[in-house]
């Protein structure tokens, strides 16, 4: 059984904005960045995206046009819980997927996604896990191969090796 799993922080949103934090929208590069990401991530196979409620994450979902086989959008869930959800809280949420589930996207903000990353790759590749909790800019993105059930991941890094880390060009 193996499986695939992206971490993603959404694309760069508004900084400053008269509504609350949960409502920022994308800025013009934040949508660019999507659309890149999108690109990247169209022939990956992905099957579900997890994705925090916030109005930024949702319009990143949005602008990657993920498509499944069939031609429609790949299903999404979209979690209250995600919003600025803890690492521990993501692993959760990740671990309650089914395995016939082999391709899954998460897309949520920093710390949460950054520090759940860091802590996935560390058994894999010690120091690429270090750049990751230093540096994850918005639209960054990595992708892990999973040698588990998803359950598994609830309590244990084991079975977790980093395939990739994707940074947009020009991130910040």
């Amino acid at each position: 059984m193996s499986h695939t799993l992206f971490l993603m922080r959404h694309a760069k949103a508004e900084s400053h904005s008269r509504v609350s934090d949960i409502n920022r929208e994308l800025a013009p590069r934040g949508r660019q960045q999507a659309r890149d990401a999108g690109l990247e991530l169209a022939d990956r196979g992905i099957q579900l995206v997890l994705c925090s409620s916030s109005v930024r994450t949702r319009q990143t979902y949005e602008g990657l046009f993920l498509r499944g086989p069939d031609g429609e959008p790949v299903p999404v869930q979209y979690m209250e819980a995600l919003y600025l959800g803890s690492a521990e809280l993501i692993r959760q949420r990740i671990s309650e997927i089914t395995d016939d589930i082999s391709s899954l996207l998460v897309i949520g903000h920093s710390p949460g996604i950054p520090n759940l990353a860091s802590d996935l790759a560390w058994a894999s590749a010690p120091q690429e896990a270090d750049r990751i909790g230093c540096w994850f800019p918005t639209a960054a993105y990595t992708e892990f191969t999973i040698d588990v059930g998803w359950s598994a991941l609830a309590d244990s890094d084991e079975g977790a090796h980093l395939a990739h880390v994707q940074r947009p060009k020009h991130a910040v």
